[in-house]
């Protein structure tokens, strides 16, 4: 049986569930076992997120077990008010159970990881990443990534932006120019969830259960 710690993460603010299992063992060396390499795997579920989320992930789990699992990480936010609850609430319970940490982490600051995971760069450029968030808003931050310390910095803090306040604010940042990060709520970041908690989790980051929340950034509707 594989002796590493692995992470397990979360993503349901959107209609697409994500799952993932990051090794601790990745950033250890360049050398991992067939073992040790992360794996992620996703469902487009919408309404049937809450039903689905428990028997999937017990399926989806093995070869890896409860007792195998370091740490849980969950995309707090922003998103489906629903979704970014049910996955909270899950994590959370997880963290209780199992008595491990639960790192929180954002759905921006998620997509801005998996971003620079899969192209990256040896300069400190910045990442625009948004989500729409509906009547002509939109969620969004800017990030940026370190090539020397290989940590993700926040350059404009996660907010709900008018679709004109959003261009402003990529416009007034100057040089270098922001890219902007493609988004897709069928393929959630679950992987850059992973990561990012990975890399807490090994500066010596142990986070409680219960300071875990969901981020809206907006009120949520009186009925949800």
């Amino acid at each position: 049986m594989n002796s590493d710690l692995w992470i397990l993460a979360l993503h349901t603010t959107t209609p697409s569930l994500g799952l993932a299992l990051w090794p601790l063992s990745a950033h250890k060396s360049a050398q991992v076992s067939e073992q040790g390499i992360p794996r992620h795997q996703s469902w487009w579920l919408d309404r049937e997120l809450a039903a689905q989320l428990h028997p999937l992930l017990q399926a989806w789990l093995p070869p890896q077990t409860w007792a195998g699992l370091a740490a849980i990480a969950v995309a707090t936010g922003p998103g489906s008010f629903t979704g970014c609850r049910l996955g909270v609430t899950v994590a959370r319970t997880l963290g209780q159970t199992l008595h491990l940490p639960v790192f929180g982490v954002s759905s921006l600051a998620a997509l801005a990881q998996q971003y620079f995971r899969q192209q990256p760069t040896t300069s400190p450029t910045p990442l625009a990443v948004s989500m729409d968030a509906q009547r002509g808003e939109y969620y969004g931050g800017i990030y940026q990534w370190d090539p020397i310390t290989h940590h993700l910095h926040t350059t404009v803090a996660d907010q709900l932006w008018t679709a004109a306040a959003w261009q402003t604010c990529l416009a007034d940042q100057g040089n270098p120019p922001v890219q902007e990060a493609p988004t897709s709520p069928a393929t959630p970041p679950t992987l850059g969830v992973a990561e990012w908690a990975a890399r807490a989790y090994q500066q010596g980051s142990r986070p409680a259960w219960q300071g875990v929340l969901p981020t809206y950034l907006r009120r949520p509707p009186i009925h949800s």
